[in-house]
């Protein structure tokens, strides 16, 4: 055989071998791709490691982190509840005026970013904070709840003060403490029940509670907050506050309203009490003969709406109607 015969044999075996190199490496790269494993979806993310839980709120059915960690609320009840629960909000309103400070009777509201008031909560706020869970009421922000939901699950309340109890029940559930929730609950009850026992056995109180404004007289009733409360612990009401309802005016010609064994009364304005207290029909009521007029902190009476206020309004039934 000829040299060349050789050379082009030998050609054409190298260019065998490499193509037989090059499918194998093909081949071997097709099954890398097949059996490597592909990005999980979101959902699928979400639904393999439980990073989300269902919770109901007034709107119905709402996906929320396990455990969020960046949580805004829009009012003092949520702020009230979440701290007691052991989170603390990135955000939170004032109650009047943005910026103002946060009730005096709550501990722990350093370095949360104020957000407004509770009636004007700032949407750029929020966003800002990147929030992953946002907590308020329909009552009240009703109007941007659709603003909201693009900015984080979001979970509202249907209303708030009487339905306290249940507020603070949503509120545990929507942070994944429910256990929690129900031992505040259960706390509560046992206090009510000591409270209860206590009043059982001395002559029945009238408690009376109203709140002095610069043009009229607000007496609370009882489907209010401290009225449930009340009603809790077996508290006789006087008889023209027994009516069902939030709240009616009187005028000081009406003051006889206001009477009972003991006199409750808390405001905002400064100086309206003063005005009432100048009146000659107040000194007629035997709860200001008796000396048992008490002013209490209207954060906490009649804004604080969360466990905590809660507990601070039974510490003033011990003293004031217990005692």
């Amino acid at each position: 055989m000829k040299p060349w015969v050789h050379f082009v044999m030998l050609a054409v075996l190298m260019l065998v071998l490499a193509g037989c190199g090059n499918s194998g490496s093909g081949a071997a790269n097709g099954s890398a791709a097949e059996t490597a494993p592909t990005e999980p979806k979101q959902e699928e993310t979400v639904a393999n490691t439980g990073d989300t839980r269902t919770v109901k709120d007034a709107y119905g059915e709402v996906q929320v982190p396990a455990n969020a960690s960046r949580i805004v609320v829009l009012d003092i009840g949520a702020l009230d509840n979440l701290l007691e629960l052991g989170i603390k909000p990135v955000g939170a309103p004032s109650i009047l005026a943005a910026g103002d400070p946060y009730p005096a009777y709550l501990k722990g509201t350093e370095g949360i970013e104020n957000i407004g008031s509770v009636n004007e909560p700032s949407l750029e706020a929020i966003d800002a904070l990147k929030p992953d869970l946002i907590i308020g009421n329909k009552d009240t922000h009703d109007a941007i709840h659709d603003q909201l939901k693009q900015i984080a699950p979001t979970v509202f309340v249907e209303t708030l003060g009487v339905t306290w109890k249940e507020n603070l029940q949503l509120h545990a559930d929507a942070v994944n403490k429910l256990e929690h929730g129900k031992k505040l609950l259960d706390t509560y009850q046992q206090r009510i029940e000591e409270l209860k026992s206590t009043l059982a056995g001395k002559d029945a109180k009238e408690v009376s509670l109203f709140r002095p404004r610069e043009d009229k007289i607000q007496v609370y009733l009882k489907e209010t907050f401290a009225g449930t409360i009340m009603e809790d612990a077996g508290i006789v009401r006087p008889a023209a506050q027994q009516d069902a309802g939030f709240s009616k005016d009187i005028t000081e010609e009406q003051i006889a309203d206001l009477d009972g064994d003991v006199i409750f009364w808390f405001n905002r304005e400064p100086d309206a009490f003063a005005k009432l207290e100048k009146s000659k029909l107040w000194a007629t009521l035997k709860g200001v003969q008796n000396q048992a007029v008490h002013p209490v902190d209207w954060e906490y009476w009649m804004s604080g709406l969360g466990i905590q206020a809660v507990n601070k309004v039974v510490d003033d039934l011990n003293t004031y109607v217990a005692n």
